[in-house]
This record gives structure tokens, sequence and C-alpha cells, in this order.
């Protein structure tokens, strides 16, 4: 077993496992809330879902994310869960924190973004397909 991987599993599983239940539940590890994120979501550029939609894909998002972060953790579906993470980061990083001009924020998503992206190529390399 690799250590430096599993290591990596934990950390990153249990980022976006802590990640989907801040955004289901407001106040809960610091979290948003849904409402709040869709508010959010409306004011990054999603307005035009409308308010139900913006909440649908609030809720879809912390959903995935959650279920991504188990995944990982669980050493399941890599390349996808990583691949679809990979894809959050760099999303929230266009929609949310570059317009915002938090530079900090947006060296985190950057870093959080290449990261996963590569473990995400590497496992659509590894020919035990996982």
């Amino acid at each position: 077993m690799k250590y430096s991987n599993l290591i990596i599993r934990i950390g990153f599983g249990l980022l976006f496992i802590w990640g989907g239940l801040e955004k289901f539940f407001e106040g809960f590890l610091g979290g948003v809330g849904l409402e709040n994120m869709a508010h959010t979501l409306k004011n990054s550029g999603l307005g035009f879902l409308g308010d139900s939609g913006t909440y649908v894909v609030s809720f879809l998002l912390a959903l995935l994310e959650l279920v991504a972060g188990v995944l990982v953790l669980a050493n399941q579906q890599l390349k996808y869960s990583y691949s679809f993470l990979a894809f959050t980061m760099l999303m929230a990083l266009i929609m949310v924190h570059i317009p915002s001009g938090s530079w900090m924020n947006s060296m985190i998503h950057i870093a959080l973004f290449t990261t996963l992206l590569g473990l995400a190529l590497e496992n659509f390399s590894d020919k035990k397909g996982k």
C-alpha cells in the first residue's frame, strides 16, 4: 500500500466531506447552508436560473462534493471523483474567488485545482482503471 496515496486520500476525502456538509447545514462546521450557497451562486452569474434553480444547483453541488469526498476516502471511483472535485475548484476560482479579489483564496483554489487535476489524470492513466 502506498502510504503517501492514503494520506492524500484521507486529507482530500475529509476536506470535501466537510465541504459538502457545511454547504448543507448553516453553522455546522462553519457552514454556509444551502440558502446562502444559492444566494452566492445567484450573484456569481447563475442568476438566470432563478431562486429555485440556484437552490437546486446548490443542493447538487453539496451532495456531489460530499459523495466525491466519501469515494476518495473509500478509494473508489478516484478518476471521476478527482475530476469532479478539480472542476468544482476551477469553477469556484473563476466564479467566486478571482472576481471577489480574494487572492489568498484564489491561490488556495489554484493549488487545489492543479493537485486534484493531477490526481485525476494519474488515475485515468492507471491500468487498474479504479
